[in-house]
């Protein structure tokens, strides 16, 4: 139960709360690399210390202890069988016993205790404090052998000894070399274990700096990873707000009926409930609309009935008292009355062609949509318009994608509103030209944009006057003599009851190019 409500409450955050709690994983994940990073750096630093400042240091005093201790040994070696002591040979002695005593040893320790202040591990304190405890031991036998060394070669800066060398002399002499050759052994050990310390602080150095590379670079990894996830997470939860855009364009256009999901529980399912909302608010409206100009529409149809109908009337009225009065006398003319009837019949048929144009644009009913291939109701069309086309010397090219997608028609509206566009085309041909029909998928389902079928017609008539443009889609308007302006917007409401929506573009003298774009029928899976 807790679990369930931990995660209802991690779903409620809000667009801005997940993006920022994804970039603060980011910054954490980024933060412990750099200070891991900063961490390991300051203790390579030591280490080099420890092995630059520190070993190599002590490593080189010994060295220097050991070379003069092996000097020292091999003048007391020179001097050792002697009656006397060579003077050159003495003050070698003295220098050599000098320079270890009061240079060479104190750097030593210095150098020591140098290298423990260093920050290092437990470990590494416990075997420089017994480095140091051995040196000090041979700073001890280095004092402790000055006494020997003043009875065998003589306090230092005093001439060598003159005396007959005696047993006891000897046995001292003996003794001094003994115990110097032992000292030599101790700092050979010493300058050996640090020399081992040194190379396994090197190498400790290098597998510190290979672990630190790894880790550094595992870390990063998983950073770039996280912040790649939460880059998905980010372009995720902002997609629905470009199909949004993208909805409410077509919303722009009239396509009222666009709805998006609106189950998401943060802002942009609030957002697409208000659009939604919008939408729907937006097509009742339009309904609405639609009734009241239709409603507005019937009325004028009733004036225009009245005056259209009028005149053939008249003229049927006309002509039958004619024929009245010819059939009245006896003596009927044949001819004539057959001409006075025919008058009358295509008054008839004139009146009939209006009522039914109005009756079809006043009684529109809603389309039943099935699936439907625009390209072969274009191509039936044509083949059915072909004796009229070629009679007009017109030229027909047709461009219809091969993989042109299905709509969602009624074909015997659509054939109506289609017939209509292409007898204007080629009413404003008449001395002949060149009717172009392109039909094509427009629009990518992959960029968020709604997929449509689009056909163009494009005539090379006399074009239409720019004053006439902006009203040729309104009821009872038109530029021929004896056309009723119902064409027109009869095509338009069949569009836009399918869903599309119809555009036009015309240059005077150059032709006419009629848009419809139709919504794609999803492919059934």
């Amino acid at each position: 139960m807790r679990a369930h409500y931990t995660l209802s409450s991690a779903m409620r955050l809000s667009i801005s709360a997940k993006i920022f709690l994804g970039f603060a994983v980011v910054l954490a994940i980024f933060g412990g690399v750099v200070t891991y990073g900063a961490f390991t750096m300051r203790n390579m630093a030591d280490e080099l210390r420890l092995v630059s400042h520190g070993y190599s240091e002590v490593r080189f005093e010994l060295v220097e202890l050991q070379t003069s201790h092996k000097l020292l040994v091999e003048e007391m070696n020179r001097g050792e069988g002697r009656e006397h002591v060579p003077r050159w040979v003495k003050a070698a002695i003295d220098d050599l016993r000098r320079i270890r005593l009061n240079q060479q040893l104190p750097a030593v320790t210095n150098h020591l205790a140098a290298l423990e202040q260093l920050r290092s591990s437990v470990e590494e304190h416990a075997l420089l404090q017994q480095l140091r405890t051995r040196l000090e031991r041979v700073g001890e036998d280095f004092r402790a052998d000055e006494a020997l060394f003043d009875l065998v070669f003589g306090p230092i800066g005093e001439p060598p000894a003159t005396a007959e060398p005696s047993e006891e002399l000897k046995s001292a002499s003996e003794h001094l070399l003994s115990r110097e050759q032992q000292i030599r052994r101790e700092i050979g050990s010493l300058l050996s274990e640090v020399r081992l310390r040194a190379q396994e602080a090197a190498l400790r150095m290098e597998l510190e700096e290979s672990r630190a590379v790894w880790i550094a670079l595992g870390l990063a990894v998983v950073a770039a990873a996280v912040a790649i996830m939460v880059m998905l997470v980010a372009i995720r939860t902002l997609k629905p707000l470009r199909r949004l855009a993208e909805h409410a364009k077509e919303v722009a256009r009239g396509d009222y009926r666009q709805r998006v999901d609106d189950s998401s529980p943060d802002e942009i399912g609030a957002l697409g409930r208000e659009f939604n909302g919008m939408a729907a608010a937006l097509e009742e409206r339009e309904q609405r609309l639609i009734r009241s100009e239709r409603l507005a529409a019937v009325g004028q149809i009733a004036a225009q009935i009245t005056h259209e109908v009028r005149n053939p009337l008249s003229s049927i009225g006309l002509n039958a008292e004619l024929l009245e009065e010819e059939l009245a006398d006896g003596t009927a003319n044949l001819p004539e009355a057959r001409k006075l009837v025919g008058s009358i019949v295509k008054e008839v048929d004139r009146l009939t062609e209006i009522t039914e144009e109005y009756l079809r644009f006043a009684r529109l009913p809603r389309p039943k949509l099935e699936r439907e291939d625009l390209g072969a109701i274009v191509t039936s069309l044509l083949s059915f318009m072909k004796s009229e086309l070629e009679k007009r010397k017109i030229v027909v090219e047709v461009k219809i994608d091969p993989d042109l997608p299905t709509v969602a028609a009624d074909e015997n509206q659509m054939r109506q509103a289609l017939l209509n566009l292409l007898r204007n085309a080629a009413e404003a041909m008449p001395s002949g030209g060149r009717l172009t029909l392109y039909a094509a998928r427009t629009g990518s389902s992959r960029a968020g944009e709604s997929s449509k079928v689009e056909l163009r017609i494009t005539d090379t008539g006399m074009g239409i006057e720019p004053e006439h443009l902006v009203r040729i889609f309104d009821p009872f308007f038109s530029t021929k003599d004896g056309g009723t302006g119902l064409g027109l917007a009869l095509t338009q409401q069949i569009v836009l009851e399918h869903g599309g929506n119809i555009d036009v573009a015309s240059e005077v003298g150059r032709g006419t190019t009629f848009t419809v774009k139709l919504p794609m029928l999803a492919t059934a899976t």
